[in-house]
């Protein structure tokens, strides 16, 4: 995200199930603050972070 953090609202996170993979992984789902206050939700920003 190249915006000041402060700028962003935390949606969602979550940590799907791998099954038997021993390795891990975290999904964040964002918006800029400005966008949530105007109900701009087709602008939202998805992060994925792989743990091997």
């Amino acid at each position: 995200m190249s915006e000041n953090v402060e700028d962003w609202v935390l949606l969602a996170s979550w940590s799907p199930g791998l099954g038997d993979v021993a390795a891990g992984s975290s999904v964040h789902w964002a918006i800029q603050r400005k966008d949530l206050e105007a109900g701009r939700f087709d602008r939202t920003f998805t992060d994925v972070y792989w743990n091997p």
